[in-house]
């Protein structure tokens, strides 16, 4: 790719969030309007970016704009499942969910989901009722320290998201909400590590 111009750099972040965000290009319309362009000089900055090998076009579609192989398995998004809370195993193994949000491909290919938050239990750390936690169901990675939606393994079935410790013999669920306590179990079940979590306020995309 040849070198980019500053106005250049920021149009390519521009798309690139874009398509993170979103899951699809920026129309040339959005473009403009972010930019304060003419339709034209968007049309032409796209152009020149493609020419410079930062891009590729697909011409006559609106959202024929499209990232280099090599950037698209990690920023295009995928859809996985979205629960309107932390769902049970069951809920998971299954996808029982008509909700769907979008996530970055490097995510979605391991294997994951996402939930609507409605434990307090991760509240200092910033995660409160209404986000969105985006898991990845392999656990294989699982280290000391880890966030992730776990139950105590006991009759009450209560799962939410802790942090993980493990000690020999035992597990510590750990909340970060000082007036909540710690777990401590030697039958404790991890269901997802924490990817990611969003603040999003619009409505989850239905499937259809």
């Amino acid at each position: 790719m040849k070198k980019l111009s500053a106005r250049q750099e920021e149009i390519l972040g521009f798309i690139r969030k874009h398509i993170e965000e979103e899951g699809i290009s920026p129309t040339l319309d959005e473009i403009a309007t972010a930019f304060s362009f003419s339709p034209a000089a968007a049309h032409y900055a796209i152009d020149a970016l493609a020419r410079k090998g930062a891009l590729e076009k697909d011409e006559g579609r609106s959202r024929g704009i499209r990232l280099k192989d090599e950037e698209r398995d990690e920023r295009e998004n995928m859809e996985i499942p979205l629960f309107p809370s932390e769902p049970s195993p069951a809920d998971v193994r299954e996808g029982y969910t008509d909700k769907a949000c979008y996530v970055p491909r490097r995510i979605a290919r391991s294997g994951a989901y996402a939930f609507i938050v409605r434990s307090e239990s991760m509240r200092d750390a910033g995660i409160i009722p209404g986000d969105i936690a985006i898991m990845t169901d392999d656990i294989s990675s699982l280290k000391d320290g880890d966030i992730v939606l776990a139950d105590q393994g006991d009759e009450s079935g209560q799962i939410e998201l802790r942090r993980y410790r493990r000690l020999p013999g035992y597990v510590l669920l750990i909340p970060d909400n000082a007036i909540m306590g710690i777990r401590k179990s030697n039958s404790a079940k991890v269901y997802g590590i924490l990817a990611a979590i969003r603040r999003d306020y619009g409505l989850p995309a239905s499937r259809t």
